[in-house]
């Protein structure tokens, strides 16, 4: 069996699945570098594993993540052997994802009190909703309920709970005859044109530098782990925190959003360490 027939099998499986484009570009991608590594079908793990040890670790482990979708997929509809268990997975650094703290909120919501409405109705969504960037793009009027909006993510359509305050700024914005919410600014040639997921990323990254954060990734993303955070310092339950982000697995929010930052773990720290047993022996 040819590699190029497996590639083609599956990317197929994946369009029937309704897999995201932007997840089924990024299969198209890494499955073209596969197909250049073997003419055949399974391909060798040791070329496997040599070809991800001259990629750096997130590139790789993305590459393995493909290979290993497209691995497991052959091994049910081709009853071919896995051959991407022996192929160790790349390990990627931890890193300390950033999110704002309630002070520098405060601050970014004493930034948004004189902003245009439309750049105010961005973020305050992106704040209550911790939808993605394109989600928010293809938000149309028709999408916002009583007390929820329909978006459209990875995971198909789902509702997300929105407070009242966001639901009337998002429908004080003007009509647009393609429906959609967010447009260009409102006395330039692009006031018609929607909004694309790069706009919507450079307002919220204004923003944001605005209240003199220094740290990375200013983004849409930013809000969408500090809605998480928020979320479990004020004892929300992680099926909800699933439902509201779209994830499939409670597994992949427990993961990725479920562990404290560094801020949090102090002040947690601050209030149970031992030292203040000999500190008060001390004292006293």
């Amino acid at each position: 069996m040819k590699v190029t027939e497996a590639i083609v099998s599956f990317m197929t499986d994946c369009k029937l699945r309704g897999l995201s484009g932007k997840t089924l570009e990024s299969y198209s991608h890494h499955l073209k570098n596969l197909s250049t590594l073997s003419k055949g079908f399974p391909p060798k793990p040791e070329v496997i594993q040599g070809f991800l040890a001259t990629l750096n670790p997130y590139n790789a482990d993305a590459h393995f993540r493909t290979f290993r979708a497209l691995d497991n997929y052959a091994a049910r509809r081709f009853r071919t052997r896995n051959f991407m268990k022996s192929v160790t997975r790349p390990r990627i650094p931890k890193q300390i994802m950033p999110t704002l703290s309630e002070t520098e909120l405060s601050l970014l919501g004493w930034r948004l009190e004189n902003a245009p409405l439309r750049d105010k109705g961005i973020l305050c969504l992106f704040i209550d909703s911790a939808i993605r960037k394109g989600e928010a793009a293809n938000l149309r009027r028709e999408d916002i309920k009583e007390s929820i909006i329909i978006v459209h993510g990875k995971t198909g359509y789902r509702q997300v709970p929105i407070s009242p305050f966001v639901r009337d700024l998002l429908l004080s914005l003007p009509k647009h005859e393609d429906g959609y919410v967010f447009h260009g600014e409102g006395h330039t040639r692009y006031a018609t044109h929607r909004l694309c997921s790069t706009g919507l990323y450079k307002i919220v990254k204004k923003y944001i530098r605005m209240t003199g954060y220094k740290g990375k990734q200013p983004s849409p993303q930013m809000l969408r782990r500090s809605f998480g955070r928020f979320w479990f310092k004020q004892g929300g339950d992680v099926r909800s925190l699933q439902l509201i982000y779209g994830h499939s697995s409670p597994n992949t929010t427990l993961v990725h959003y479920a562990a404290f930052q560094s801020e949090d773990v102090a002040q947690i720290h601050q209030k149970y360490t031992p030292i203040k047993v000999v500190e008060n022996a001390t004292v006293g």
